[in-house]
């Protein structure tokens, strides 16, 4: 067996442990909560290990394509407080989406391009031009799933540290929003109560304003004759 097919072996075991030991059964709104106190004293004894280990659970997130992310930026405000919680989170999701972008172009890339080759081309183009600003769409628009972006980065052209810094800034408003609500949790009913109109809308029109130079290009290219 070639190292792609030993690293995919390993990416598909530890996600079949994640799901068969239940992991999934604590990433929610109402586990936090009841252990909200819990959590909070063994913080206040443990400092640094937990930030270690609320970290090292991003690169587990990476690594292995799981689900989680949002909560834990929840869980960050309402464990570790604000400022700290969102810079934790900054640093986890960033260092977990870069090992998910080498997953992705070193294992998973032959797969993702015989299953949306054709799709990607048009994608490839752009980003291979306008990249930064395509990242920081993707990241600050809410409707595209923390890992397909991985994913899809990962299978494509764009530099890994073009990738890092664009989810980096990207992902800093959204990140400070679920971490600020998380400092409000005892208020908190459910996560989609986050994702208010208002707060959303925001996230979007941040991304069309990372759009902006992209379509001042576009525009004067139009009006260049020949």
């Amino acid at each position: 067996m070639n190292k792609k097919g030993v690293g995919l072996g390993v990416i598909l075991l530890g996600t079949s442990l994640f799901y068969f030991f239940g992991a999934g059964d604590f990433l929610h709104l109402d586990w936090l909560k009841d252990n909200q106190s819990r959590l909070d004293i063994f913080y206040q004894a443990n400092n640094l290990t937990v930030m270690t280990g609320f970290v090292a659970l991003f690169l587990l997130i990476g690594l292995f394509l799981l689900p989680g992310a949002t909560l834990l930026s929840v869980c960050s405000g309402a464990v570790f407080g604000l400022p700290l919680g969102p810079l934790l989170v900054s640093l986890g999701s960033t260092l977990g989406a870069v090992l998910a972008f080498f997953v992705a172009r070193y294992i998973l890339k032959d797969w993702v391009e015989e299953k949306f080759g054709e799709r990607l081309q048009s994608v490839q183009a752009g980003l291979c031009e306008n990249d930064i600003h395509y990242i920081l769409v993707l990241r600050l628009v809410p409707l595209f799933p923390f890992f397909l972006v991985n994913i899809a980065m990962g299978a494509s052209q764009v530099s890994w540290k073009m990738f890092m810094l664009g989810t980096l800034l990207g992902k800093l408003p959204a990140t400070w929003i679920y971490a600020n609500a998380g400092s409000h949790l005892a208020s908190l009913r459910s996560i989609s109560d986050i994702a208010s109109p208002g707060a959303m809308g925001a996230l979007t029109l941040l991304g069309l304003l990372a759009l902006t130079p992209v379509i001042y290009k576009k525009t004067q290219k139009a009006k260049t004759p020949g």
